[in-house]
This record gives C-alpha cells, sequence and structure tokens, in this order.
C-alpha cells in the first residue's frame, strides 16, 4: 500500500529499473546482498585471477575490466549480469555455485 502511495505521487520508475516489492525488500535490511557482506568475497574469489589491477597475467580481459573496488564493479555491471548470469562464460573454466549465482543475481538487481 504504501509503495503504491509513493509511486502515485512521484511516478513510477522507468521499467527497466522497477522494482518489485520483493525484490526491494532484499536490498535492504539485515538479509540484504552487499559489497561489504558478500559482493567483495565474490570478486576476490571468482575473479580477481583475470580482472585485478595487481593481476600480472590478466589471461586478456580488457584493462578497463577490473572488479578491486564496489565502485569499479557497479561501473560494469551490465557486462558482468551479461557474461556471468546470462551467457555463463565467466570466469573462465566456470565453477560458481549455485548459491554464489544466486547471491550475484540478487546483488546485481539492487545495484543496477
Amino acid at each position: 500500500m504504501i509503495l503504491a502511495l509513493l509511486l502515485a505521487c512521484t511516478g513510477a520508475p522507468p521499467e527497466d529499473t522497477a522494482r518489485t516489492p520483493a525484490t526491494a525488500a532484499l536490498c535492504v535490511g539485515p538479509s540484504a546482498v552487499t559489497w561489504d557482506n558478500w559482493g567483495e568475497d565474490f570478486f576476490t574469489t571468482y575473479c580477481d585471477a583475470c580482472h585485478s589491477s595487481r593481476t600480472p597475467d590478466r589471461r586478456g580481459a580488457p584493462e578497463s575490466a577490473v572488479f578491486d573496488t564496489e565502485a569499479e564493479t557497479i561501473a560494469q555491471i551490465a557486462r558482468v549480469r551479461a557474461r556471468v548470469l546470462e551467457e555463463e562464460t565467466m570466469p573462465l573454466g566456470g565453477g560458481v555455485f549455485d548459491d554464489d549465482l544466486s547471491l550475484l543475481r540478487q546483488w546485481v538487481e539492487c545495484v543496477e
């Protein structure tokens, strides 16, 4: 009800950024997946081998695709969504646990 009233007063967000109440609830509060409580560890574990500024052999990763910080990662979020969640071509060799993919999907939806 409150969400409906707020949207009525401010207008609905553009279609590509609209969140359902269920999705919005996953983006705040104690169950939220954040960079600090999950994302940084995920990107360190699965992505640093090629996408860290400290990596000497980036295995062909574009210089612009660096995931050292939350801001750098969010700047690449569309690419992360496409390569990891949709095309499933990253990380090279696969190996991302299903639970981590689910949490990544949730984090991506919250930061987009």
